[in-house]
């Protein structure tokens, strides 16, 4: 029994200190990050020196004598912990580069061409630090949402030290809160600016923007399977189980070759785009700005971004069918989510072949809510607004801009029509459109379409006293319908709570604007009744937050904070209650 009792309190003791060696090995490479990310922003500020008297330029000697010694001992901590030998090469490796980088970047920092050399190296190796240590991360006990959210924060991170770059504005100076907000709204394809793009931004900030905007737009959905195939023994069943059925399938091979579908059809769509722009937009610049000025509107329309590189969005092409056409096509393309897309490919290429193909009760749900908001939405503004904010208009335009300002507030962010012109009542149907967003697994926002349709037919349902919701011969789960109420409630309590902070904030003698504010920024649409730039601080935090929010998603921020308690939910039911209720 003594002998029992020792085996015992001995596995426990070891269990211990299992959990606190693990518990430290994720410290050392949440540090190891952190510290590459810094020491990356410390590298790149010294190519542009647009302010001498900069701390980071005047005592770059210094810091990066704290950044060598800082990294010698995590990376000899590293070699301390590595479960192989090759981890211990690699970090031997890494300090001999630190060690390098340290004396030659200090030799030779007079010269510019050389403080180039060495920038980029540093840079490089500092960037496979940050990979190795994500990735060795993965293998900790961080749930797969909790790796999602922590995947969307050090994108942004690194993003907003990009921005804040001298390097990254003309000026050469940026607030960092101002590169915050524009990295996360980046990163969260929203589109919601504080600054003009096309014109505080450089060439290289503003190709930072399109890669953040495409990082974030290819989103949760293969950031999870990206996981999930690095980390094979990664998570819990329960979240394995998740993330096989965000693709539909159970089938992990099936994942491989549907991320693989999903970024050959991104970048295929994209290109596509780009060169239908490139024949009808800014046919008076040069060849290799209107290249890029292509294949930046057609990255964040597809992704849902909204971002322009015009001051007036594209107010100048309102009645440019090519562009109308291409850039809803793109938006709608990237809001319908990658399983409903790939789905209706199937079905294309089956009915080619003569083979039968029938739709799941998602893709009917997705297209039947989408085709019946952009009609609508459409057709609302057209009759509505026919004789008072349209009424200057020729028809041919008056039906793009209602067509195209219906399609855009599904999370786009685009305007070829300024939106302070429109009526009140226009106003609030394009914040009901915003609300609702783009479908799951898409590049867009908002409560999603699925949510939209399940919610109101859980009304329906009630009305008529039925049962459950029947789709297509089919019952809808019970889970489901009480997901969507509650994130429908969710996204209004929060967008209301945040529009009532900022109207007392700001001061605000209406409420309209900053109601759309709010809507459009936790639905990560990025349109605007001119408010953004003018913003205070806590407002603009206040923005961020809801950015965030509306991209992670609602159920993926709240199962990273812990799963279901087995022993209070398990297999043993409880008494039922009868509770009086309307």
């Amino acid at each position: 029994m003594k002998d029992l009792f020792n085996n015992k309190y001995t596995k426990a003791n070891k269990n211990i200190v299992q959990s606190i060696d693990e518990f430290f090995k994720r410290i050392s490479n949440l540090i190891a990050i952190a510290g590459s990310i810094f020491a990356i922003f410390v590298l790149l500020m010294q190519v542009r020196q647009v302010n001498i008297d900069n701390f980071y330029i005047s005592h770059y000697s210094e810091i990066i004598n704290v950044i060598t010694i800082c990294f010698i001992l995590i990376l000899v901590d590293q070699i301390r912990i590595a479960p192989r030998k090759l981890y211990i090469v690699v970090s031997a490796i890494q300090i001999i580069g630190v060690l390098l980088l340290n004396f030659f970047s200090k030799k030779y920092y007079d010269v510019y061409a050389n403080r180039i050399i060495w920038t980029i190296a540093g840079s490089v190796l500092f960037f496979l630090v940050i990979v190795l240590n994500w990735l060795r991360l993965s293998y900790s006990r961080l749930t797969l949402y909790q790796m999602i959210i922590a995947s969307f924060i050090f994108v942004i991170t690194l993003g907003s030290l990009l921005l804040y770059l001298p390097l990254s504005t003309v000026s050469g100076k940026l607030h960092f809160v101002d590169a915050l907000f524009t990295a996360t709204s980046a990163v969260c394809v929203t589109g919601l600016s504080v600054i003009d793009i096309s014109k505080e931004f450089t060439l290289f900030g503003q190709v930072v923007l399109i890669m953040l905007i495409q990082i974030g737009g290819l989103g949760i959905m293969s950031i999870s399977a990206i996981v999930l195939l690095f980390a094979t023994s990664k998570g819990s069943v329960q979240d394995r189980v998740r993330t096989l059925e965000m693709f539909n399938t159970q089938n992990k091979d099936i994942i491989q070759s549907t991320v693989k579908v999903i970024f050959l059809s991104t970048f295929l769509i994209e290109l596509l785009g780009a060169v239908i722009l490139f024949t009808a937009i800014d046919k008076n610049v040069s060849f290799p700005s209107r290249v890029f000025s292509s294949l930046f509107h057609s990255v964040s329309a597809f992704c849902n971004a909204g971002f322009s590189l015009y001051t007036d969005s594209l107010h100048r092409y309102s009645g440019n069918i090519t562009v109308n056409v291409t850039i809803m096509f793109l938006i709608t393309l990237g809001g319908i989510g990658y399983p409903v897309m790939l789905t209706v490919s199937r079905a294309f290429i089956n009915k080619i072949k003569g083979q039968r193909y029938a739709f799941d009760v998602q893709a009917r749900i997705v297209i039947f809510t989408s085709v019946l908001l952009i009609v609508a939405g459409a057709a609302f503004i057209f009759f509505n607004e026919y004789s008072n904010a349209l009424k200057d208009l020729p028809l041919k335009e008056k039906i793009l801009v209602s067509l195209f300002q219906s399609v855009s507030p599904r999370t786009a962010g685009f305007e070829t029509f300024s939106y302070n012109a429109l009526s009140n009542v226009t106003i609030g149907v394009v914040i009901f459109l915003m609300f609702v967003g783009a479908s799951p697994n898409s590049t867009g926002g908002g409560v999603k379409t699925t949510t939209l349709f399940v919610f109101v037919f859980s009304v329906i349902t009630a009305i008529f006293n039925r049962p459950y919701i029947v789709v297509n011969g089919r019952k809808i789960k019970d889970d489901t319908v009480n997901k969507s109420v509650a994130i429908v409630t969710l996204a209004i309590a929060i967008s209301v709570l945040a529009a009532f902070l900022m109207f007392y904030i700001e001061k605000s003698h209406s409420m309209m604007p900053i109601l759309f504010e709010s809507i459009s920024a936790i639905s990560t649409v990025g349109l605007t009744l001119g408010i953004t730039p003018v913003l205070t601080i806590w407002s603009k935090l206040i923005l961020i937050l809801l950015m965030f929010i509306g991209r992670v998603g609602y159920l993926t921020l709240f199962m990273s904070i812990g799963s279901i308690n087995k022993g209070k939910y398990g297999m043993i039911d409880l008494p039922t209650s009868d509770v009086t209720i309307g």
